[in-house]
């Protein structure tokens, strides 16, 4: 009885009491460990094939071109919100990401196109297609999936379904991580079954088969939950109910094309309209120039010490591999107790603290293995703790906020911060190249500003957003 009993415990403690929630969230983490997968093997795989085929000089360039091109692909998605239901969205999102990605996965393999040419250059036109291909994978999928579970997740859930969520997500990363990084160790240890560019082709063709799973998950949790179930903050679903009513109505040619081109920016009003989604914003921004300018000192070295696309992928794989299991052992260890324990407010300003003690730590240890471990505990926190916290940030908001605004926020939030990164990059590797000052005081003064303003914003948004929740309030609402 003993025995059961603590089961039972541990079940309501990760999946809640009532059957029906536990259900929807078993039947969500199945996305979860799909969308991480494929995500896991996307993010290398960008890197990798990139360097291999334009070369690593030219990453900081490409990161701020992202920005431009993402411009139409957000305004069509703004649109497909506004027509589509939110289960809709995200598999219409998933299933062209996978066709995608397998017809990628084809020219991977072409001779004179893909990995087998072996010629760095930056006029290789699929290296940079490849490239922006997985940097739009975060706004437009993984992004997608976040905004979905935020519309079906009550503030009460955020403790057990999103630590669940995040185990899951560590889990499908492992098991990504772990495949790539075995296959591609038999390509560098001559048990090879095919050619470099075929195992490439083999690793990235599974993740586009990973996602063609996820239109099917999602229609079987739309079949089996009953639509009480599918309400998440009910005030902000209110609001979304009877303003979708409203779009319905036929206001005659002119005002229903003004009311699409306002609904394609209503995002980014949402974001400059209410400081409290600026701070998500914000959030977002400060990791992603840590991430940005850290990640191009990771790859450096990793350039130095691996030769060839399968050497540079097996190491980074490797990292990511144990950057998931330390993660899943924060989440099972700490995560959902801290929160409960420390708060909403504190918790988020933990979040600079950690990652910025990382950072410096390293800056004044330097070396290849120092900048391994940085990275995958960096990396870890980030996806274990900091990342499910921001998501829970959207859930006392309105549809437009959850899948219009944090697109906007993931697409060129994220981006404009590396570009910002990338930027820093190449004036700090002029300004060091010039004598004017050394690379440690520069990139202390820089970390350090970086710091100091994200734990600002981290415990004042934390505030906001436990005075919202305790009042019941919306964030978002147009008038």
């Amino acid at each position: 009885m003993s025995l059961l009993r603590r089961w039972n415990s541990l079940v309501s403690a990760f999946l809640g009491d009532d059957p029906i929630e536990r259900k929807k969230i078993l039947i969500l983490v199945l996305s979860f460990f799909a969308v991480i997968g494929g995500y896991t093997v996307i993010k290398e795989f960008k890197d990798t094939v990139f360097m291999s085929v334009v070369g690593l000089d030219y990453q900081p360039k490409a990161k701020i071109m992202a920005i431009f091109l993402l411009f139409p692909l957000v305004f069509l998605y703004s649109r497909l919100v506004d027509i589509l239901q939110r289960h809709q969205v995200l598999i219409f999102m998933s299933t062209a990401y996978a066709s995608i990605g397998l017809v990628l996965a084809y020219f991977l393999g072409h001779p004179t196109i893909g990995l087998p040419n072996t010629d760095t250059s930056p006029w290789r036109l699929f290296g940079w297609i490849f490239y922006f291909f997985c940097e739009a994978y975060s706004p437009f999928v993984l992004s997608v999936l976040w905004s979905f579970v935020n519309s079906v997740t009550t503030p009460d859930s955020v403790k057990n379904g999103y630590v669940t969520f995040t185990i899951a997500s560590k889990i499908g990363g492992m098991f990504a991580a772990s495949i790539s990084w075995y296959l591609l160790n038999l390509q560098c240890s001559g048990r090879t079954i095919c050619s470099d560019a075929g195992m490439f082709q083999i690793i990235f063709t599974g993740m586009s088969l990973l996602l063609c799973f996820i239109p099917l998950v999602v229609l079987y949790l739309v079949r089996v939950i009953p639509k009480t179930h599918m309400v998440g903050y009910k005030k902000a679903y209110q609001y979304d109910e009877k303003k979708e009513k409203e779009n319905k109505q036929d206001l005659g040619f002119w005002r229903d094309a003004w009311r699409t081109f306002k609904g394609m920016f209503s995002g980014l009003y949402v974001i400059l309209r209410y400081p409290y989604v600026f701070g998500i914003f914000l959030m977002l921004f400060f990791w992603d120039i840590v991430n940005a300018t850290f990640n191009y000192m990771r790859l450096g070295v990793v350039r130095e010490t691996a030769t060839g696309a399968v050497r540079m992928g097996e190491d980074l794989f490797s990292q990511v591999f144990f950057m998931h299991l330390i993660g899943l052992v924060i989440v099972l260890v700490g995560t959902k107790t801290l929160v409960s324990f420390i708060g909403m407010r504190r918790s988020l300003v933990m979040i600079p603290v950690t990652i910025g003690s990382v950072v410096f730590v390293y800056l004044f240890s330097g070396g290849a293995f120092p900048i391994w471990i940085a990275f995958v505990i960096m990396r870890a926190f980030n996806y274990a703790f900091a990342y499910p916290l921001r998501e829970g940030l959207y859930i006392p908001t309105t549809k437009d906020t959850k899948f219009k605004a944090k697109t906007w926020i993931d697409s060129f939030g994220s981006k404009i911060a590396k570009a910002s990164g990338s930027s820093y990059i190449m004036l700090s590797q002029q300004v060091v190249g010039i004598g004017l000052i050394g690379a440690l005081p520069l990139n202390i003064a820089f970390y350090g500003v970086i710091v100091a303003c994200w734990a600002i914003v981290a415990g004042l948004l934390g505030r906001k957003y436990e005075q919202v929740v305790a009042s019941n309030e919306i964030v978002g609402a147009v008038q």
